[in-house]
């Protein structure tokens, strides 16, 4: 199984794109196990073998992201997981982290649209005080003004940094806000910086109320385990968690566009930058065939992934229009998302010529076949990227929380790769003519 198009995201997301065009002899068979089980409380438990090493990965996986925010509230997801290091009445402040680092381990978290995940990769050993501090929070988080006030002025620090400061950051969240009316996507995973001027500690508690439950939660572990005696650790700690009924999450479904929308931005002393996206379907639309995304995330491929896609050969070299262009597409969103395209312009180049240039490549792949050295390259790049990333259980670990909060169902990870060897020429053509047009598309340009 292989997610190689999921995390090739463009470059100011928190994921690095890189292909590794060679093999490691890997055994397997060794990494094979898997346990899927679910407590009586509703909650998630995926356990993964792995003992090539005394180490485990430990995730807790909320089904809760900015897509579930409202106007007025965004940033509560981004801002409930800054809050969560700030302690229990058992482990108050920052005991957690310095109870994990003295064992040797790290821990972080991160809030994407469609979730919140928090981990921790520790020596095997001591897999019991990682699931006894997380199951911890899960239910006795302390939230105080103090620690609010504090924390969301970092908040906003953080979003003036990244996004504010950033043309890149700017287009990219103007793309979602103009490209989506009435979509749960319209609003940015870190909230606009007016919620978060008027943001409360009331407020997060109300989100940890409502969401972080064992019924709304995933435990994803993967290692060096034992099964029984995991399952065993984890009903001990989170099996007398009562469930909680979860507020129903609403459809928003997107109305029809009726043209392309094309933004222009002007951002002082700062560079060019353009980017496109247009809307698509993720895999949980029942409305199309589910060949369609894994055809989308081949076209993604056949545009940016090595020196000899399209983007980089024209745009890049033949014509020297930019410095860099990727694209990105992810077909396990849990709503249906953007195919984007991104382009830094070189110095006194114009955005007007890139467009152009674009275009005329989706023309191509709309008019022609792309050919059989192109779709080898990128189901070999899979394959490629199968091998090299099974190497890391923390991968393995985000997959399978992926696509059990996303998706529902971790099969879907057995069938990847032989869905994406699937796809044929006439396949990528289809969904370019059908998806890469006027009426899907946004653009958002910054200083043409």
């Amino acid at each position: 199984m292989n997610f190689f198009f999921i995390f090739k995201n463009l470059k100011y997301n928190f994921f690095v794109k890189t292909v590794f065009l060679f093999f490691f002899i890997i055994p397997f068979a060794a990494r094979s196990e898997i346990m899927e089980r679910t407590l009586d409380n509703g909650m998630h438990i995926i356990l993964k073998k792995d003992s090539r090493a005394p180490v485990v990965t430990s995730h807790i996986w909320y089904k809760i992201g900015s897509a579930d925010e409202y106007s007025g509230k965004t940033g509560l997801s981004h801002a409930l997981e800054h809050m969560m290091f700030k302690g229990t009445k058992k482990n108050p402040g920052g005991i957690f982290s310095e109870i994990i680092s003295k064992l040797g381990g790290r821990e972080n978290a991160f809030t994407s649209k469609d979730y919140t995940a928090y981990y921790q990769t520790l020596p095997s050993d001591y897999l019991e005080d990682a699931i006894r501090l997380e199951s911890d929070r899960m239910s006795n988080l302390v939230i105080n003004k103090d620690d609010f006030n504090k924390e969301i002025e970092v908040i906003k620090e953080e979003r003036r940094l990244r996004t504010d400061d950033q043309p890149e950051g700017i287009a990219y969240e103007q793309l979602y806000a103009s490209a989506y009316n009435n979509s749960s996507y319209h609003d940015p995973i870190i909230g606009w910086m007016e919620d978060l001027n008027n943001m409360t500690e009331k407020d997060i508690s109300d989100w940890y109320q409502n969401w972080y439950a064992p019924n709304n939660a995933t435990v994803v572990i993967v290692g060096d385990i034992d099964f029984e005696k995991t399952f065993k650790l984890i009903d001990k700690y989170y099996g007398n968690k009562k469930n909680k009924n979860i507020t129903t999450r609403l459809d928003r479904a997107e109305p029809f566009q009726f043209g392309e929308k094309d933004i222009s931005i002007k951002i002082k002393d700062k560079p060019s930058y353009l980017i496109l996206g247009y809307k698509v379907p993720s895999i949980n639309n029942k409305n199309i065939d589910s060949w369609e995304c894994y055809a989308l995330s081949v076209l993604s491929g056949i545009l940016s992934s090595g020196q000899n896609s399209r983007l980089q050969k024209i745009l890049v070299r033949d014509k020297k229009l930019a410095s860099y262009a990727d694209s990105g597409y992810s077909l396990f969103a849990r709503y249906d998302p953007l195919f984007m395209i991104d382009v830094n312009p070189i110095v006194g180049k114009k955005i007007s010529s890139v467009k152009n240039e674009l275009d005329k490549i989706i023309v191509d792949l709309q008019t022609k076949l792309v050919t059989n050295k192109e779709l080898d390259r990128i189901k070999a790049q899979v394959l490629a990227y199968e091998v090299y990333q099974q190497d890391s259980i923390d991968y393995q670990a985000r997959i399978l929380g992926m696509a059990k909060t996303s998706i529902g169902d971790i099969k879907i990870i057995e069938d990847y790769t032989a869905n994406i060897n699937s796809v044929t020429a006439e396949q990528v053509r289809a969904v370019a003519k059908k998806y890469l047009i006027s009426s899907l598309k946004t653009s958002v340009s910054v200083n043409d």
